[in-house]
């Protein structure tokens, strides 16, 4: 009955806090990183991904099978997408490549009362401006490369709603790094941990009187990597993003 009991819970947190709806598919849109040409066998064009979005895809498809069992989760290429993205979205990788994620930061401020909201994944600059809070930024961030793999990154997690198929509002989530190792960190921390947290701790480390509905928030973490494997996540930025009337 214990386990019983402790999955219920965990169940109604996290889908308290995703915020899904309950009907419909998921698109996921993993970056494409390149487009190469077979080498060997059929000379078809290749799309590629990088390793940290396919780590990301584990860290986040197992918790949305175990919340939304009715959901499909299809997943897409950035720039090989074949339907409109108009119902629940989770976007891996920044804006440099993915279309998707270039889309949804430039809806923020749209959405969100945001003064500045930048996040340049080819300069590696991030700068986050709320009003009526201090400002956070990143500016030309450079990882440090050992033996191909980076000491340390920063992950980014903006979660949102965007209006669908009918004005509904639908849930956006944006995991994303300076490189690919920084997405998989975000989506790490963001299905991991975050999902995991009581709600009334969740609010008041943003800075929000309770999880609310259409609850919108963005959270930079920290991690630092030996050899591409994660030693140590740490978050560094927590705000709730007003939602604009």
């Amino acid at each position: 009955m214990a386990a019983v009991w402790y999955w219920l819970q965990r169940f109604q947190r996290g889908r308290h806090f995703l915020q899904f709806t309950s009907a419909g598919p998921i698109d996921l849109v993993l970056t494409t990183s390149a487009v190469n040409e077979a080498v060997h066998g059929v000379p078809a064009s290749r799309p590629l991904t990088g390793y940290g979005q396919v780590r990301a895809v584990a860290s986040c498809a197992g918790v949305l099978a175990s919340l939304y069992p009715r959901k499909d989760v299809l997943i897409h290429l950035s720039g090989f997408i074949r339907n409109r993205l108009d119902r629940d979205l989770v976007i891996l990788g920044g804006p440099a490549k993915n279309e998707a994620a270039r889309a949804m930061l430039e809806d923020l401020a749209l959405q969100h009362d945001i003064a500045d909201f930048v996040f340049d994944d080819i300069n590696d600059k991030l700068k986050i401006e709320l009003r009526n809070r201090l400002p956070f930024s990143i500016d030309s961030f450079a990882p440090q490369i050992s033996n191909g793999y980076p000491t340390k990154d920063y992950g980014l997690i903006v979660v949102s709603f965007h209006r669908g198929q009918g004005g509904k509002y639908y849930r956006r989530i944006l995991c994303a790094g300076f490189t690919t190792y920084g997405t998989f960190v975000a989506a790490e921390y963001l299905f991991g941990d975050l999902i995991k947290m009581s709600g009334r701790r969740l609010a008041k480390s943003m800075g929000a009187g309770r999880i609310r509905r259409r609850f919108c928030f963005v959270v930079v973490v920290s991690a630092r990597f030996s050899q591409g494997e994660c030693m140590e996540i740490q978050p560094i930025y927590l705000a709730d993003l007003k939602v604009l009337v």
